[in-house]
Parts: C-alpha cells; structure tokens; sequence
C-alpha cells in the first residue's frame, strides 16, 4: 500500500541576500538522494550513556503525538531490525523531532510539514551525523489526526490513517530523512516523486513492520512503565 498523499516540507536558504524555496518532504528532502555536505552548524559531543526517553505525562493524558513517539521509542530502544536500521543515534534523534514537532492546520493533502533552514549535527552517540530543519508541524486535518473522506481507500504503509500503526510509521519515516549513513540520509529525499514516497515508506515498513505489527500487544502503561528509569 502507499502514500497517496505528500508528507513535504519546504526549506529555506539565503543566498546573496536573496530567498532560495527548496522543496523538501517532510519524510524526505528536493532531490531524490542528496548527500550530506558538511555542516554549516554542527554540535557534537562524547557520551556514552543511551538517550533516555522524554518525560512524558500518566497513560490517560498522553497526547496522539506523545503515543507514536512512545511507540516509536520502545521500538528503537530494542535490539531488532528497526533499530538496526535506524542506528545508535536514532532514539536522540527522535527526542529532537518530537520536541520540534507542533500542532497547526494545513491542507488535508499534508501530514507534516518541516520548513526553515537545517542544521547538521553530530549524535551524542558515536557522533553519527544528523539534521534538524528550523521548524516541524504536525497537521491536525491530515492522516496522523483524521481518518477522512480524502484518504478514502488509502493507507500508510498498510496501515489506515489515524491508527496508531499509521502514527509511528509517521514518525518513523520522518526519522529516516535527519538520520544520515554513509553520506546519505537513510531516506532519499522524496517530496517530488509519489513513487519515491511510496518506495521510502515500504523501506520503513520492510524493516519495521513486524515491531509496528506487534504494538498491539502492548499498552502504553506498560511502555510507560519500561521508559521511564
């Protein structure tokens, strides 16, 4: 199954005093594959202690939003395909798309929308590079919220919208854009190729969905529980 519709975001860049639009995805970035170039501002650090999961609320008052992160943080935090993917620094990384991630009202075409200027980082961990992007907006008329007319016989990755499993694949494609390997993001860009959108979000899925599959059996008091020192 697919993205039908566009997780996209738009950067910008000064250049010569003028604005530069670069059309990104929110899952993905402008051309199809992109290498990571130095950074223009990097942070990095030693440390050797895992990232700790975000303070989060009791079971009853978690938000949608703090749920998929929850789920997406018990799933990295395992030893599994997923977190073999996503790498040493994937549950830092995911720390900072939550904090940076806010609510607002979009298209319903949208689901998230990252715009502004990115900054290269080195993880905490093993100083893996990462990006952030200036702004993240989390749009409550798309497919993480809502279960519309728009998205009718459409799914993410399998998933229908506004399930749970539909959320943290959200969020776990996201992930996939910051996180970079070998000069690359883990995920190409792909805000100008629905084929590209789909393709990325089957590569999350290949290696995800059995962890995704299995959140069912899980509450998030238990994950709560397990989160937290």
């Amino acid at each position: 199954m697919s993205f039908k519709w566009c997780l996209k975001f738009a950067g910008v860049v000064v250049a010569g005093g003028s604005l530069i639009m670069v059309a990104q995805p929110a899952i993905a970035q402008g051309s199809l594959a992109k290498t990571i170039q130095p950074p223009s501002a990097t942070n990095s650090a030693a440390q050797s202690k895992p990232s700790s999961a975000l303070f989060l609320p009791n079971a009853r008052e978690l938000t949608p939003l703090d749920k998929a992160y929850l789920d997406a943080f018990t799933i990295l935090r395992e030893d599994n395909s997923c977190s073999a993917f996503y790498g040493p620094a994937a549950i830092e990384v995911l720390n900072q798309l939550k904090l940076q991630l806010k609510p607002t009202l979009l298209d319903s075409a949208v689901a998230v929308r990252m715009i502004g200027r990115t900054t290269n980082h080195l993880s905490l961990h093993g100083a893996l590079p990462y990006r952030l992007f200036q702004k993240a907006e989390l749009n409550f008329e798309g497919p993480f919220y809502r279960r519309s007319f728009y998205y009718s016989g459409k799914s993410i990755g399998g998933f229908p919208p506004n399930t749970r499993e539909a959320r943290v694949t959200i969020l776990l494609h996201e992930l996939g854009h910051l996180i970079g390997r070998d000069r690359q993001w883990l995920l190409p860009n792909d805000g100008a190729s629905e084929d590209l959108v789909r393709e990325n979000t089957k590569r999350v899925i290949g290696v995800c969905g059995e962890q995704i599959r299995r959140l069912n059996r899980i509450s998030f008091t238990q994950e709560l529980q397990a989160a937290r020192p």
